[in-house]
């Protein structure tokens, strides 16, 4: 069957990338600009797609999209040159596999046309990813960003986003990011790497960054670093409604379809208690709406489509602001959950090594 050819007409309009976390932590050598076209261009999948979809973008939008700050065309011809020659190394179980990422670029100098298609080697990254692990990344912040360190780390945090912190071991780091040799020590990668990118995501992107500290030497060397981290709530909350009110307009204002399943407030100053799931949205013949949560219970009702569905907005707003702020302080109290942890880590190296060395002991008198 014929490879499926899609015009964006509007050029990219989507912003949430969805990637596999084996393509976060994979090797590459794509500097911040490939990174920003990588990501927007996977910004292009569709979670129901079972085959990659070839896609025309005109020059223009390509770049005014990703913020390029030079629109020549020969710039952008060479990107993509660029592009179609990069790869991903992933290791699974032992063994590296490089993949090249994408199957084709098309420049069409006349249209000022750029065909784009992924590499079907990338599906199980890509496509398939209901048995994999993955978290959104925002592109947009993605593309205000520098660095292409910057870029890497703010994806590493986005795949823990639940957990509020990431332990990261500085050797792996090094070949994730194709450091070279002379530069795989920690003060180099806290000068080069750690410390801008705290400030670029501080600054420009829905995280915060809050904590950088080491957990693990052998000797002076540092081993490995955590990172403490929360969302921001307004961004995260704000990111959610522009998401909401795109897919209220791609469902047709269907307000059951793009509702359902999301958390709504009842109160402008919520608790837990004032926390409910969106079950149903009915409407009766006098335009008047009425919502309800999974128990079949009423949040509220009003007359009205546009007042109700603003409402809706609101509340679900205030909301995901109120379970952001609340998951901070569950974060806070992971970092102790984690010491009792290394305190048992250590306890168990120790235990081992003398164990280690009393069989040691007892071969040197069997002999």
């Amino acid at each position: 069957m014929d490879t499926k050819v899609v015009i964006l007409k509007n050029g990219f309009i989507r912003n949430q990338s969805h990637t596999s976390s084996a393509i976060t932590t994979a090797r590459t050598k794509m500097t911040a600009n490939e990174l920003k076209a990588f990501y927007q261009c996977s910004t292009l999948i569709q979670k129901d797609d079972d085959k990659f979809t070839e896609y025309v973008i005109s020059i223009k939008d390509f770049v005014e999209t990703l913020g390029f700050s030079d629109t020549n065309s020969n710039y952008v011809k060479e990107l993509c040159r660029h592009l179609a020659k990069q790869t991903f190394e992933i290791e699974k179980d032992g063994i590296w596999e490089i993949y090249t990422i994408f199957s084709r670029f098309r420049f069409d100098t006349k249209k000022q046309l750029i065909t784009i298609k992924f590499n079907d080697d990338m599906k199980p990254y890509l496509l398939e990813l209901k048995n994999n692990f993955t978290q959104i990344k925002q592109v947009k912040y993605i593309k205000e960003f520098e660095s292409k360190y910057t870029i890497r780390i703010y994806a590493l945090l986005k795949d823990y986003r639940l957990m509020g912190h990431r332990d990261i071991n500085i050797e792996a780091l090094s070949k994730m990011l194709q450091l070279p040799k002379s530069y795989r020590n920690y003060n180099f990668i806290k000068l080069r790497v750690l410390e801008p990118a705290l400030k670029e995501i501080n600054e420009k992107s829905d995280l915060e960054i809050y904590n950088i500290e080491p957990i693990e030497k052998q000797g002076k060397k540092i081993i490995t670093i955590r990172i403490e981290f929360g969302n921001k709530a307004d961004k995260v909350a704000n990111d959610c409604i522009q998401m909401l009110r795109q897919k209220l307009k791609r469902n047709n204002d269907n307000l059951a379809d793009t509702f359902i399943g999301y958390i709504y407030s009842i109160s402008e100053n919520p608790t837990m208690g004032d926390i409910f799931t969106i079950g149903n949205i009915e409407a009766d013949d006098r335009g008047y709406y009425t919502c309800k949560d999974i128990n079949n219970t009423t949040l509220f009702a009003i007359m009205g489509k546009k007042k109700f569905t603003e409402k809706m907005l609101l509340n679900i707003y205030i909301a995901i602001k109120y379970k952001i702020e609340s998951e901070k302080n569950i974060f806070a109290e992971l970092p102790d959950w984690q010491n009792n942890q290394d305190r048992i880590k250590e306890f168990k190296d120790r235990f081992t090594k003398i164990l280690e060395a009393y069989d040691k002991r007892n071969d040197y008198f069997k002999k």
